[in-house]
């Protein structure tokens, strides 16, 4: 392996821990259970779990095995993995999904530091015995300075925790992650032996068929998914990085979301539970509310100020009313802490890749980048409105980026240099998915065909249809009117995107010769990181150029090769997983 290889996971558990904890996070515990309840219609939930369900399959898996493969196969950011299997002229695509990323990780540090200071107040101070108190305890601390200070102790215990990259952050991982589980499991048990919850887990699972016509409950659907899961954020492609070949992405990329989404579903009946076990109490907790299935619902719908109602005003309410609920309060922001920091984890180690595939070395991207987080968070952490509106752009920019992966996996077998494969609309991603996934991993399950048509054909009809229906949406809301720029309009959203689309055009075209990718450099693949590699495995050079990579030769090898030229890269291709 060449010497600046990146470093691997240690084993399988800390791999599988870390990339769980890359995922599981603040919106499967506060934001999921949310998102059922102002979709969940007159009677129950059940047709919305069917469709977040439906989009989990159709969206964020096949986006996701996406971003393992190419992680794993360029040992590459998001940025340089686009110039090595498109060309440099393609950077700017990779730079959105890094954008994204960024935009994300500057407010999601400050929530974690509001999960930070609730944490320590449940402790120190009584649960608001009202929801007037508990509204009154969120704006006191929204507007004074303790978000600035929780939102720099979050920065600052994310960069300790990636200290040394994978090494440090899997070994945090390896205890954060567990923890997690259990408080998460331990809440659902305590939840359900409560009186009357299993109501609420009938209402979770009861249906209301009239809300399949609901096209809000479709787009909630998808971009839920899409934040549950991570999809389309190019976490994977950084984690991927530290994988051996012998890590099955398509294995790894099918059971984490999984296995994310069960912790959304066990995190939603908790909440449920709790929520309908104190029924009793809605009309002395919010006495404007008649005691009723609706009244319930308007709990769990309530979103607060920046969408945080059921989290830091309802939840701490309702635990004041049970027996130990101080205990389960405390466990329960605790859960969020370690929930915010596995992710953060992972957002900021992608910003720090990326910026070393530029020639950075880590000692110097690791604090510039907690940095530039810290100041460019500092606008949420001082208002709450542009917390709000960063959430609006940058959350529904997953789709987007989402989609600049899907149009690598397209172009990736009809870019120039493969002519003959054009007059086969599926050759972009049966390309790819015989060279990146099938070829290059060992003993990883086969990526079938399925997926292919998936990501050709139902992914970029989604994404057209969502953002079709959420524009229209936006044009057809009064208040506020979509061409002013306020918290979440339409021209707040597209300006943004707008600008930074035309940055990183711009710096791809003035500045894209000058690193390495495309047409500049090789790629040698590591050959040498697994130990049973075949002494007789087919070794298949790739030149990359402008328009991408075009087969230079194919030979057989016992150790790997580089290109003399530098306009090279070497991958292998054992027979035995054609």
């Amino acid at each position: 392996m060449a010497n600046d290889s990146p470093p691997m996971f240690s084993n399988t558990i800390a791999l599988c821990l870390s990339c769980l904890g890359c995922v599981v996070g603040t919106g499967n515990i506060w934001r999921f259970p949310r998102i059922v309840a102002n979709n969940a219609g007159d009677t129950g939930g059940l047709v919305f779990l069917l469709v977040w369900f439906m989009f989990l399959m159709l969206w964020s898996i096949p986006v996701i095995l996406i971003e393992y493969s190419i992680g794993r196969f360029t040992r590459k950011g998001p940025v340089e993995s686009f110039a090595i299997l498109l060309g440099k002229n393609y950077r700017w695509l990779g730079g959105w999904v890094f954008l994204v990323t960024v935009g994300i990780c500057c407010y999601y540090s400050v929530v974690l530091g509001w999960c930070l200071y609730y944490f320590i107040h449940v402790i120190v101070y009584p649960l608001p015995a009202n929801v007037t108190e508990a509204k009154l305890i969120f704006s006191t601390m929204s507007e004074s300075n303790y978000p600035i200070l929780t939102h720099f102790c979050a920065v600052l215990l994310t960069t300790l925790i990636i200290w040394k990259s994978v090494s440090t952050f899997e070994k945090v991982n390896m205890v954060f992650v567990p923890a997690l589980l259990l408080i998460v499991l331990a809440s659902f048990i305590y939840a359900v032996t409560l009186a009357d919850a299993t109501e609420g887990i009938k209402y979770l699972l009861r249906p209301d068929w009239s809300q399949f016509g609901s096209a809000r409950l479709w787009v909630d659907a998808i971009s839920q998914n899409a934040w549950d899961t991570g999809a389309g954020a190019g976490l994977f492609i950084v984690y991927a990085i530290y994988m051996p070949r012998k890590n099955g992405v398509v294995k790894f990329g099918t059971l984490i979301p999984l296995t994310n989404n069960i912790v959304s579903f066990i995190s939603a009946m908790t909440t449920l539970a709790t929520v309908f076990h104190v029924k009793v109490h809605i009309e002395k907790l919010n006495p404007s509310n008649d005691k009723d299935l609706k009244a319930i619902v308007a709990i769990l719908s309530d979103n607060g100020e920046a969408n945080t109602g059921l989290t830091f005003v309802w939840i701490p309410t309702l635990y004041n009313l049970l027996t130990g609920g101080r205990a389960m309060a405390v466990f329960f922001f605790l859960c969020l802490v370690f929930a915010g920091l596995s992710s953060l984890v992972a957002q900021m180690e992608l910003i720090i890749r990326t910026v070393e595939d530029f020639g950075a070395k880590r000692k110097y991207a690791l604090p510039g980048t907690a940095v530039v987080v810290f100041l460019l968070g500092l606008p949420s952490a001082l208002n709450i409105n542009i917390l709000v509106n960063q959430d609006f752009v940058w959350g529904f920019g997953l789709l987007l980026s989402g989609m600049s992966l899907i149009f690598l996996v397209f172009r990736y077998g009809t870019h120039r240099g493969h002519r003959n494969c054009c007059m086969n609309v599926l050759a972009g991603a049966n390309r790819f998915r015989k060279e990146v996934v099938n070829d290059y991993g060992i003993g990883d399950w086969p990526l079938p065909i399925v997926w292919a048509v998936i990501v050709t054909f139902i992914n970029p009809i989604e994404v057209v249809g969502m953002i079709g229906w959420w524009v229209y949406d936006q044009i057809s809301t009064d208040s506020p009117p979509w061409w002013s720029y306020s918290s979440e309009t339409l021209f707040a959203a597209v300006s943004q995107w707008f600008f930074w689309t035309l940055v990183l055009i711009s710096l791809n075209y003035f500045f894209g010769n000058r690193f390495g990718g495309g047409s500049s450099t090789y790629r040698q693949f590591d050959l040498e990181d697994d130990d049973h590699v075949n002494e007789h495995a087919q070794v298949t050079l790739i030149r990359s150029g402008t328009s991408g990579h075009t087969l230079v030769s194919s030979m057989t090898e016992k150790t790997p090769l580089t290109d003399s030229t530098g306009n090279g890269a070497l991958y292998t291709n054992e027979s035995t997983h054609l």
